[in-house]
């Protein structure tokens, strides 16, 4: 791995909303924006931002169900997000 792309996954898991949205995820269950909002106690808006940035560092996958996205843990996940996703699973 080279020091940009650890980079980028730090960057990406250095908010604690980004680390919660990844956790509750962990389940396999899809969830809508709105239901992950609920969840981690923060705006529609504010919780779309993370789930754009999360899903472009690969840690997430996004389907189109009628009139919302559904948002899990993306299920090609490369081994080194893997291996960080195995941390996130051991948090408490």
């Amino acid at each position: 791995m080279k020091l940009i792309e650890l980079e980028k996954i730090c960057h990406l898991l250095s908010s604690r909303k980004r680390l919660e949205i990844v956790r509750l995820l962990l389940d396999g269950q899809a969830r809508s924006v709105g239901e992950i909002a609920s969840k981690i106690h923060l705006s529609f808006k504010s919780t779309s931002k993370h789930l754009l940035l999360l899903g472009q560092g690969d840690f997430l996958e996004r389907r189109q169900d009628r009139y919302s996205g559904l948002y899990r843990i993306n299920s090609d996940l490369p081994l080194r997000l893997r291996e960080i996703i195995k941390l996130v699973r051991q948090c408490v």
